[in-house]
């Protein structure tokens, strides 16, 4: 009979499932191997949540900027009312990607969103070009979108990568 100072409770160890309210301490090693991986998972997870987050939060902030540009732009509806479009395109699909049904769902979301922050690009370049913002203005923007998109690119490779 194994003696008690050799017994460890199993009470306060997460996701563990064991029958007995005691076990062998030669299974502890194993036990904190587990509750380490289970930690590290969830670790791993809430940070894949903040960064999906923060990436919807800066598409986000990206469509108000460009929302806040093309309250001052005179003239040019007809590009303004398309940027406007594809820039809170971009947002919106990170975020319903979210609530995707599916691993391609999801991924195809995320290709939306990487295809509305193209367009916008171009859009501003459109813009640009036709002398309505700075170079100052066209190079921040282009900047903040271009981050976008390689962000999305990166989510939707490691999304492909996982499937």
């Amino acid at each position: 009979e194994k003696a008690q100072s050799t017994l460890v409770a199993v009470d306060n160890i997460s996701n563990f499932e064991h029958s007995e309210k005691y076990i062998d301490c030669s299974q502890c090693e194993q036990i904190s191997s587990c509750e380490a991986t289970y930690r590290q998972k969830t670790k791993e997870k809430e940070e894949m949540t903040d960064n999906k987050n923060q990436l919807r939060e800066d598409a986000i902030e990206f469509a108000l900027q460009i929302s806040d540009l093309c309250d001052e732009i005179k003239g040019c509806s007809v590009y303004v009312n398309q940027i406007v479009r594809s820039s809170s395109s971009i947002g919106a699909n990170i975020h319903e990607a979210k609530y995707a049904q599916s691993k391609a769902d999801f991924i195809n979301k995320l290709e939306i969103s990487l295809k509305e922050c193209s367009e916008t690009e171009y859009w501003l370049e459109l813009i640009f070009r036709k002398g309505k913002m700075t170079e100052t203005t066209y190079k921040d923007l282009r900047n903040n979108c271009g981050s976008i998109r390689r962000r999305l690119i990166a989510s939707i490779t490691t999304a492909k990568e996982n499937t």
